[in-house]
């Protein structure tokens, strides 16, 4: 995938996640960004988002704003792509 094309599916992707716990990650561009440096293959941003998934369920409060830390995306992407 291209530049474009892999933000755009780690966008889509975390878009999903906002709209099933009805947040907003007021990071979201920087996250994305954290992703996009880290890989470029699609199946590693689909794991990656999954696992923020899990942490946006178990470290968000519903329905408002959230930052998700971008040391935990850091963090997440690492494990995944070892």
């Amino acid at each position: 995938m291209n530049p474009e094309q892999t933000k755009a599916r780690a966008r889509a992707l975390l878009t999903v996640i906002e709209k099933m716990y009805e947040i907003e990650i007021i990071n979201l561009e920087d996250v994305i960004e954290v992703i996009t440096e880290k890989t470029v293959d699609e199946q590693r941003i689909l794991t990656i988002c999954t696992a923020l998934n899990s942490w946006v369920a178990m470290n968000a409060a519903l329905m408002g704003e959230v930052e998700i830390p971008i040391e935990d995306v850091n963090e997440l992407a690492r494990r995944i792509l070892l």
